[in-house]
């Protein structure tokens, strides 16, 4: 009898340390979960950072190095023996410590005007090799806000939708910094019919695409294509086309701005009841310290202009020796983020 009990204690007691075993183990996740979800995103700029067990110089097991670009959960911030350390977490469940000064993350930028970024799929194939270098840019040079192409409608002549492919990673980097960002969609409606159409394909877009930082307004990209243009004959009437879209995305709870070059917001759109993105671009050495309306340019001094308008898009090859990039730069102003 006593032969038959034993194996059926012992078979309890391994059910019952399995069941332990699981329940540890399903914590230490909770746990690591929870750590990441609170942790400030961080990212390596420096070309090889020692990832130390222990947050001391000497007498201390280093695991691996760091590479630029990885990306790191930085679960506290504190200084020893004079140096600045994070204990971060890297792979998802590694925790450890590095120098500071060899990791960045975002933070807001206090100031009248921000610097914002526009990308799309074609910054993939010239700037950045992955999502990650991405990232690195944005926080090397104090980038507030990103714009990412959706898509947009085809100026040709059917017309047709499409969207930008590389969207999806430029979302995850903006989603792992926190960063606020938002879309921007090529308009070509040239009627009532093609505007429900626009609303309809961008209202599913945002559903599908749009995170937590989603936050900027939907960017409408308005341009003369110089002839080619399914739109480029009726400027016009342009203007009372695009307000009916702005309208139309309004009553869906869509929140939109204007983005076209200066010349075309002044001479076609400036009395739309909306807010502007205008595109001029200076020949410049470094980012700029004064606003649009300070230059020389073609409706500098339409003051309608001037009160609707909250981005100035500055470059679209970067700056020289400064920003190598050959990227989109903007300026906006901060309480437009606000």
């Amino acid at each position: 009898m006593k032969k038959q009990i034993l194996p059926k204690i012992i078979l309890v007691l391994i059910l019952l340390i399995i069941v332990i075993l699981l329940a540890i183990w399903r914590i230490k996740i909770a746990i690591n979960q929870r750590e990441i979800k609170e942790a400030i995103h961080g990212v390596v700029i420096a070309k090889e950072l020692a990832f130390y067990k222990e947050p001391k110089q000497t007498n201390v097991k280093q695991i691996k190095v760091l590479k630029k670009s990885e990306n790191v959960y930085i679960l506290d911030e504190f200084e020893k023996d004079g140096i600045s350390w994070y204990k971060v977490k890297v792979d998802g469940k590694t925790n450890g410590y590095v120098y500071s000064d060899g990791v960045d993350y975002y933070k807001e930028v206090n100031g009248e005007k921000v610097l914002v970024v526009d990308v799309s799929k074609y910054d993939f194939e010239k700037d950045f090799q992955t999502k990650e270098d991405f990232e690195v840019f944005v926080l090397e040079n104090k980038v507030s806000g990103v714009y990412i192409r959706a898509g947009g409608r085809g100026y040709g002549e059917q017309g047709n939708f499409y969207e930008d492919d590389k969207y999806p990673e430029y979302v995850e980097a903006c989603e792992y910094l926190k960063m606020p960002y938002g879309f921007y969609f090529l308009d070509e409606a040239l009627n009532d019919a093609e505007i429900k159409e626009e609303v309809k394909v961008i209202k599913d877009f945002l559903k599908k695409a749009g995170g937590e930082y989603c936050v900027l307004p939907l960017a409408l990209d308005v341009e003369d294509h110089e002839g080619k243009g399914r739109a480029d004959d009726i400027w016009t009437s342009r203007a009372e086309i695009v307000q009916k879209l702005v309208d139309s995305l309004a009553k869906e709870k869509i929140e939109t701005i204007l983005y076209t070059n200066a010349q075309t917001a002044n001479l076609y759109l400036s009395d739309m009841d909306t807010k502007f993105w205008i595109a001029y671009y200076p020949k410049l050495t470094t980012i700029p310290n004064y606003w649009y309306f300070e230059t020389k340019q073609d409706g500098a001094s339409n003051t309608v202009l001037n009160k609707k308008t909250i981005g100035w898009q500055f470059t679209e090859n970067g700056i020289r020796n400064k920003i190598i990039s050959e990227v989109d730069l903007s300026l906006f102003k901060s309480s437009f983020f606000q």
